[in-house]
């Protein structure tokens, strides 16, 4: 058994005569002014606990919550499943918290007439939302209408992002290096394992105009993410394990950080024209499975052009999520929405995959 010292010999001082000073004995030192150092700290202290029985040890009462419509619709415009989903907002007391309202009603009205509705009962898709599959948005001006019977409608609007491509008017260009590749396999019976390690050096000039202001998101992208395919019906080719890390090569580049609501770099304009030129990035990617050549395929990463007001929402709950280095008592927080009445976001933005040469 581990023997501690005991506190007097470790963490209470000693007190040592030194050479010369062979009659020092703190305990004969003059008390006076000490005790009268000490009476003064005894009063300050009492004063100091009364002030704060007085001013901080009270009883809060907190305001009653009026419960509001809280609306979520985030898309890209192409061929895209729009999701919406609409709750009750909840205040700090309510033990039930928020609850859904699978009757609610939404209409996409585009500036030239337009309109798609879906929701209600019809349309709910337990644990997603309201779900109308297989939508084109065409390019410009689009409103959102939620309407619910327990509550005031709220709208948003939404401008199209530009569609962000290597070809087009709001085009990026990019470059990638394979820096190293390691291939690892071992036969666990009639079945041969690979395991794959490759990294990558990425350098991308993002388009950047004068007049707005342009967010961007970064982020990864399964290799065997194939929109609804089920993993029982992937005979071939299957990963065991596909993991992709991003992350930027200069530390603290102020012209991006990471945001995990997004789950990729959220990268914004930060100065004037060219301001998002040779943004380099480490890509690293560790794959496990049975089909080398799959495995050996290019990466696929996902570049997003947002609109303002979804880059904004992104910003801020990831702000309230992972809050850091802020003085201890500050204004709360609040999530940024652009509906009418109550709370949530309606955001747009587009997308282009990104690949990684293999070898």
């Amino acid at each position: 058994m581990a023997r501690f010292p005991s506190s007097s010999t470790v963490f209470s001082p000693s007190f040592r005569p030194s050479h010369g000073a062979q009659n020092f004995d703190p305990m004969k030192q003059k008390t006076f002014p000490f005790l009268v150092l000490s009476v003064a700290c005894f009063a300050m202290l009492l004063a100091s606990c009364e002030r704060l029985g007085n001013g901080v040890v009270q009883e809060i009462e907190f305001p009653t919550h009026i419960p509001q419509l809280a609306v979520t619709l985030i898309s890209k415009p192409t061929t895209d499943t729009l999701v919406a989903r609409a709750r009750t907002s909840a205040g700090i007391l309510d033990t039930a918290g928020s609850k859904r309202l699978k009757n609610a009603l939404f209409t996409l009205t585009h500036e030239s007439g337009t309109s798609l509705t879906w929701g209600g009962q019809s349309d709910w898709v337990g644990g997603a939302g309201h779900v109308l599959p297989n939508v084109d948005l065409e390019p410009g001006l689009w409103t959102l209408e939620c309407e619910d019977e327990s509550f005031e409608s709220a709208t948003a609007t939404q401008l199209v992002p530009p569609q962000i491509d290597t070809l087009g008017d709001y085009l990026y260009t990019s470059t990638a290096a394979l820096n190293s590749l390691n291939i690892d396999e071992y036969n666990d019976g009639d079945v041969t394992k690979y395991f794959i390690d490759r990294n990558w050096t990425l350098e991308l000039n993002l388009p950047d105009r004068l007049e707005n202001r342009d967010f961007f998101i970064l982020r990864a992208q399964p290799l065997n993410a194939e929109d609804g395919e089920d993993e029982e019906d992937e005979e071939e080719g299957e990963f065991w394990d596909n993991s992709i890390w991003i992350s930027p090569e200069i530390e603290d580049d102020t012209r991006m950080k990471y945001n995990g609501l997004a789950r990729g770099w959220l990268i914004e304009d930060i100065s004037d024209a060219n301001s998002l030129n040779a943004l380099r990035f480490e890509v690293s990617q560790y794959a496990a499975g049975d089909d080398l050549e799959a495995l050996l395929d290019p990466a696929t990463l996902e570049l997003a052009a947002l609109s303002p007001e979804l880059a904004e929402y992104y910003r801020t709950l990831d702000l309230i999520a992972n809050p850091s280095g802020g003085p201890l008592f500050t204004e709360p927080l609040l999530a940024f929405s652009n509906m009418s009445s109550g709370f949530g976001c309606f955001g747009l933005y587009t997308s282009c995959e990104l690949k990684l040469s293999g070898e």
